[in-house]
């Protein structure tokens, strides 16, 4: 099953202002969490907070992003 991924317009924003390696790295963890799920993907590239509440991790040679 498919998971539906909804990026706010002010993450957009932020992911558009990473830089390419990084961003290209983001975009591609949701495309992964939309094919596969979070509760099948593991860290480093997410962590299970509490309930609801998930951590992405981005690593790419520009640095490090992380959303909620």
């Amino acid at each position: 099953m498919r998971w539906t991924v909804l990026v706010l317009p002010a993450a957009l924003e932020e992911i558009a202002d990473l830089p390419p390696g990084l961003a290209a790295r983001v975009v591609r963890l949701l495309e992964l969490i939309s094919d596969h799920g979070l509760d099948q993907m593991r860290e480093p590239h997410v962590k299970h907070l509490d309930g609801k509440l998930w951590e992405l991790r981005a690593k790419a040679a520009e640095g490090i992003a992380r959303g909620l």
